[in-house]
């Protein structure tokens, strides 16, 4: 199996798994196992850098990582995206936490499928991009769009505002992804799309 599709393939279960878990644990316990994962990914990248076989971690390391990237590059950014999206939006401005959830499947569902079958199918490149093509943005944009209405329509109401929230959440890390190059997309994507996301249904309501 191709090193891209493996790391795709860990991305996209392991994000939504732990989508699902913020989803389904109250705040508090969404926010305590968000900043577990982002200092034990840290604290484990430190060992693996020091020489260290860390049980089960250095594997999945070994097998997933790109060469000369830091280890748990991605990882680190994306775990600082969403606990920073977290505290912000959720912990001190009291924005539902469906909307973090909904940037954090996002980022597995539309970045994991974007890559991945892009990287299969795709034939025409995006402007301005060496890697990046129409159709796997596409089928990355349709799979999360579809995917976090669900999601959005538990606190955004009538339905039709979801659809549209999540049209622009879905646009917005699209595009990060594609074009945002000076920040890892892990990061961009997760803080771009929750605040797009809350901005439009802000917008929806006056």
């Amino acid at each position: 199996m191709h090193l891209e599709t493996k790391r795709k393939s860990v991305h996209f279960a392991t994000g939504i798994l732990f989508a699902l878990a913020v989803l389904f644990l109250s705040v508090w316990m969404g926010f305590a196992l968000l900043s577990v994962a982002t200092v034990s990914t840290f604290v484990f990248a430190h060992f693996i850098n020091k020489g260290k076989q860390v049980p089960l971690v250095y594997g999945l390391v070994k097998h997933t990582e790109r060469e000369g990237k830091p280890v748990a590059y991605g990882v680190k950014w994306y775990f600082t995206g969403v606990l920073l999206t977290f505290v912000v939006f959720t912990l001190i401005a009291g924005a539902p936490k469906e909307f973090v959830v909904a940037s954090m499947l996002i980022v597995a569902v539309g970045d994991g499928i974007s890559t991945g079958l892009g990287r299969i199918i795709g034939t025409k490149r995006l402007p301005r991009t060496k890697t990046k093509s129409y159709e796997g943005s596409f089928i990355g944009f349709g799979s999360a769009f579809l995917v976090i209405i669900p999601v959005l329509s538990l606190v955004v109401v009538p339905l039709k505002y979801a659809v549209v929230v999540a049209f622009i959440g879905a646009t917005v890390g699209m595009l990060a992804e594609a074009y945002i190059r000076a920040v890892n997309d892990n990061f961009t994507i997760p803080v771009l799309s929750c605040s797009a996301m809350l901005l439009a249904y802000s917008i929806l309501l006056l």
